[in-house]
Parts: structure tokens; sequence; C-alpha cells
């Protein structure tokens, strides 16, 4: 009989069967940890991976939006002589000649901030209006200037924001019919600068611009809304409001009021499917609002999306499709052998149609944002430098 190996107490063979029992039970474990994730896998094959959704960023806070007296005003001395009292909040720049700026409201109120007289304004008790210099006096009237009032914003960099304003212009004043001569007009403009600069003549800024007087065609246009997105470079944004009256003409003056700043829409392109064979790409995009859009009391708002394209690695880009809601659309190039790249914003626009609304009607426009590349027919001039995968290619 051999002789019996142990272990301090504990035979050899019994320390085998241990471990060959343990063995055996971990095998176990792992076929069973394996088929459960199998069953997890196949139960859900269209899934995809979990990705963390960044939260959405706190809303913005401007300052005295509505250009109110009643939050309080301070004094600047005008270069022809006289205090005007500028709502708080908001600087001053002036580009070129002496307006006059004031809020309205002790504009026409003998100096008083409220009462009885007449004040043009959009929203609350209050504007700010802007005259030129002279605005009546028979032997220079209405000279011309450029001015800009401004406002620094704290936002969350690399997200979109939407600023909405509303803006009077009177080029030879208010009456009807209006003499302003064909070819003289009054700029209204509205700026964001993403990289938080004060700086009104600075390249980062982006502007958008409507010249159309009160009146035109003797249709009444009346307050007018300009809106513009802008995508934060930095913790703070700048936002502007810009008159510019480069004529001289009686009358001209204007008025500023209820800026609005939001977190932008958002839009998103699900597929871009190009179709070789029958020359055709089918575009799909998305998007939703924000929930500060979501939360305007009594708004009505839905997304709309504007569709773009561009043919070339360079050139302007074309409207595709307007004011659509969320879906799809096919794209029929007049070329081939090229590539096409599309583009998608989202805006913010009140339904008409429903019942409500909130008042002023601000719009609110989102960020362009770009697809990939789409190479059309079978030699597609693709640079080096510039290949992208289409989203989907049949």
């Amino acid at each position: 009989m051999k002789p019996s190996i142990s272990i301090g107490q504990t035979p050899l063979n019994t320390w085998t069967r241990r471990i060959d029992l343990c063995i055996g039970r971990m095998t176990v474990a792992i076929w069973i940890f394996a088929l459960l994730v199998f069953a997890t896998v196949t139960d859900h094959p269209a899934q995809a991976a979990s990705t963390t959704i960044p939260s959405e960023p706190p809303p913005p806070t401007v300052n005295n939006p509505s250009f109110e007296c009643s939050q309080g005003t301070y004094d600047l001395t005008a270069a022809q002589g006289g205090v005007m009292h500028i709502p708080s909040g908001w600087n001053v720049v002036f580009l070129d000649g002496t307006p006059w700026l004031n809020s309205a409201s002790m504009q026409y109120n003998n100096g008083s901030c409220g009462g009885s007289a007449h004040v043009e304004k959009i929203e609350y008790s209050d504007s700010l209006t802007v005259q030129a210099q002279d605005l009546e006096w028979s032997g220079k009237p209405g000279k011309p200037f450029d001015v800009v009032v401004y406002q620094q914003v704290s936002v969350v960099p690399g997200n979109a924001y939407s600023l909405s304003a509303w803006m009077l212009s009177l080029c030879g004043g208010s009456a009807v019919p209006n003499d302003c001569p064909d070819g003289y007009y009054m700029a209204k403009m509205v700026g964001i600068d993403p990289t938080g600069g004060t700086d009104p003549l600075a390249n980062t800024v982006i502007w958008v611009e409507d010249r159309r007087n009160f009146i035109e065609n003797g249709k009444r246009v009346g307050w007018t809304n300009l809106r513009v997105g802008a995508t934060a470079q930095s913790d703070t944004i700048t936002l502007f409001g810009r008159i510019r009256s480069p004529f001289q003409w009686h009358g001209n003056h204007a008025f500023i009021d209820s800026f609005s700043l939001v977190v932008a829409p958002e839009a998103h392109f699900e597929s871009v499917v190009s179709d070789r064979l029958n020359n055709q790409v089918t575009v799909t995009w998305n998007g939703q609002l924000s929930n500060q859009i979501k939360n305007i009391p009594n708004g009505a708002y839905r997304p709309l999306f504007d569709v773009e394209y561009r043919e070339g690695y360079t050139g302007d880009w074309v409207p595709w499709l307007v004011d659509q809601l969320a879906g799809s659309g096919t794209f029929t190039p007049q070329t081939t052998d090229t590539v096409l790249f599309f583009r998608v914003r989202a805006r913010a626009e009140q339904d008409r149609n429903l019942p409500g609304g909130s008042w002023p009607n601000h719009r609110y426009p989102g960020v362009w944002v770009e697809s990939p590349l789409v190479p059309i027919g079978d030699n597609p001039p693709l640079l080096s430098e510039k290949v992208f995968l289409p989203m989907i290619v049949h």
C-alpha cells in the first residue's frame, strides 16, 4: 500500500478533490454569468449602448432686458448738452455722431419714470429711445449716427443660445404718408459676441439687420423682431443692440425693447442616405426645444426646421426646405460626380393656431448643424484632408 502524503493533517488526495470541486463550481458560475449576459443582449438586439446625456445649462440672466426705468437708470451727459437717462444694465458706445438716448418713459413724461404720456414700447412700461441730433431742426435735420448698447451675460461655454429682441425705426418721423426718401433707411441690428468681447466692430460679433421703416409701401411694419443664435465660446457672451442711421433726414428716431436670451432649440441629422443608383439623397432630421423655451408662461412654441445644402467643399449655402416639422426629404442634385453637404437649424416659433401664446412673440433660432459629406456619382472629388464617411450609404 502506497504511503499517504499529507499536507498538514489533510491527505493530498483530499486536497485534490477539494480543488477539483472548486474549479467545477467556478466553471458553472462562469457559464451561468455568460448565459445571463447573452440573454440580456439578445433580448434587446437593436438597443444602442447607453450614453450619458449632458444636462441642460441653467437659463442665462439678462439684467433689465426690457429697458425699464423702474429698475434704475444712470446719467450720461450728451455731447450736445443735456443729461440722458440710460436704463440700468446697459452700456453705450457711440460709433458715429451724437444721438440722444433716453428712457422713453422719462423722455415723454418730463423726466419722470412713469406717467400718462404715450410711450412706444413692446413690453411693460418703458423702452430705450434713440433720436438723431437736431431731430427736427430746420437747418440740418436729423444728423447721421451709429450707436450701440450692450450687456455681458454669464453662460456655459459650448452651449448654444438664442437672442430675440424688438426694435422700431421711424425715418422721417411718424407722419403718414411718410416722406422718407427712396434709398434712405435706418438699420436696426441685434448681435451676439460668443467670445464675450465688448467691441461692436469686432469680427467675432454675429449680426442680424433689418432696414425696413415703420411703414413700407403704405403698409404698417411697426415693431420688428430680430433674432440670432450662437454657441458660447467662453463663460460670457455679449448682447448688442444697434441703430445705424447713415442719412441726414428729419424725424429719424428709433426704439429698442425686450431682449430675451434663452438656451437655444436643438437640431440634428438622424440619417443621410445616398442612393447613388438613382442619384438621390434622403435626409432625415429631428430636434427639440430647450426646457427654458418650453417653460415660457403661456407659450405655444414648437420646433420648426430649416435645411440648406452646399455642393462642393466651398461656396454658398442654398436654402432647400423651410418651416419644416421633424421629418425627412429627398434631394436630387443637378450634377453627378460631386459631394454634397447639408445643414439643419431648429427654430422655436409659436403656433398661432393654438389658443394662448406668450407676448411679445419672440422667435428663437438655434445654430446650424452640418452633416458629413455625401459623395455623389462614381468619381466624386474626395480631398484627402476632407474625406468623411456619410452617415449611411447604400
